[in-house]
């Protein structure tokens, strides 16, 4: 089957304007880009400034305001505007289940598009963030989610599990444009400078970076001759939780809170980093697999990172240091160790130019969506 000119739609509620997750923004625009270089007409939906956008035809129409529950309103907005339109393919990024989530799959199934749903995580109801408003949306999806199957043909997937809600899976990488992502420039600084760390996120508790805070409060107890810092760049609900770990173990000297940071000011964090923290707390969502944006954006910017799971496309790299997915510290000697096995007698431009050029062949995203691809060409 020719796929030229063959209408998709990537029927996302993501929130474009939000800054601490920017990065799934530029995924999902890299998704888009891919999607289009295999010959796809590609409209999107999301949410932006507040507002249900569809852009259709390269022109983006605001389709109305969104609240608290900003996610279930845009899939009212949404339903009420695309049961006019027609799509050959739907390409959706999960984002809970509701009723109009529901009524728009049916809509296109009606209409015989295939349809393809992509869950970034999975298992995910352990990620259930506090307060009644989330409550309630996960409960929504609970109930919701079993009739999945009546109109969806496929999950793509970063699991192995081969089927999810009684759904056929797709396996697949996650992937970025390369061609966004500037490698880092690595700087050389004085012999007791110390080894820089840096984590970069909205945090949360599955990022488990406090398990990395109390190891080195325990490394620092010792009077190590070694000096590492941890920048952490970002933000999110449990900074405060990070803060008081800092407090209590007077580790000031060595944790640096840097906020949110984007463009020059964040490639100059990562040139002076040599080692980049990944999840390190996915098992408190049941999770031990996995294909995080983070991992791969490392990888672009060619720094070597620690993770506590196992990682796609990178499971036996040599520039990644496996802690056990457990609620143990981090043992702060054994990455001394790993910056050490790294860098000894190499110089760092070829350490970083080395790990993007594998990060490239495993996971650009033209070839981490072709799966999808050959499923619609079926």
């Amino acid at each position: 089957m020719d796929i030229k000119m063959k209408r998709l739609l990537y029927l996302t509620t993501w929130d474009f304007s939000d800054g601490a997750s920017s990065g799934i923004t530029n995924k999902i625009k890299a998704q888009i880009k891919a999607f289009e270089s295999y010959g796809f007409l590609v409209d999107y939906t999301c949410i932006s400034n507040g507002k249900t956008i569809l852009c259709k035809d390269g022109q983006s129409v605001s389709l109305g305001r969104v609240g608290k529950f900003r996610k279930l309103a845009a899939n009212f907005y949404l339903t009420k505007r695309l049961k006019q339109e027609n799509y050959d393919y739907i390409y959706s990024r999960y984002g809970l289940a509701d009723v109009f989530y529901l009524k728009l799959l049916k809509i296109f199934a009606k209409k015989n598009a295939k349809i393809v749903v992509e869950i970034p995580s999975y298992p995910y109801d352990k990620e259930c963030m506090p307060g009644i408003v989330w409550w309630m949306l996960y409960a929504l999806d609970k109930a919701c989610r079993r009739k999945l199957g009546l109109y969806v043909n496929r999950i793509a997937t970063y699991s192995e599990d081969k089927y999810i809600f009684n759904i056929p899976t797709i396996n697949i990488y996650n992937g970025i444009d390369f061609s966004t992502v500037k490698i880092r420039e690595p700087m050389e600084p004085e012999p007791m400078d110390g080894i820089h760390l840096i984590a970069v996120a909205a945090f949360a508790k599955w990022h488990g970076y406090d398990r990395l805070l109390v190891g080195l409060g325990e490394y620092y107890s010792k009077a190590p001759q070694r000096r590492v810092i941890f920048h952490l760049v970002g933000d999110g609900a449990v900074r405060k939780e990070y803060e008081e770990i800092v407090s209590k173990y007077n580790i000031q000297p060595y944790v640096i809170f840097h906020g949110m940071k984007f463009g020059k000011e964040l490639d100059e964090l990562y040139n002076l980093c040599d080692i980049g923290v990944e999840n390190l707390g996915f098992h408190r969502s049941g999770i031990y697999h996995e294909s995080t944006l983070k991992s791969r954006e490392y990888g672009a910017k060619g720094l070597p990172f620690i993770t506590s799971c196992i990682v796609d496309g990178f499971n036996d790299a040599e520039f990644v240091l496996k802690f056990q997915p457990n609620e143990n510290s981090i043992d702060v000697e054994k990455i001394v160790m790993f910056y050490d096995l790294m860098y000894n007698g190499v110089k760092k431009e070829k350490i970083a130019s080395d790990i993007r050029k594998l990060a490239e062949q495993k996971c650009s995203m033209k070839q981490v969506i072709e799966p999808i691809v050959n499923y619609y060409q079926e």
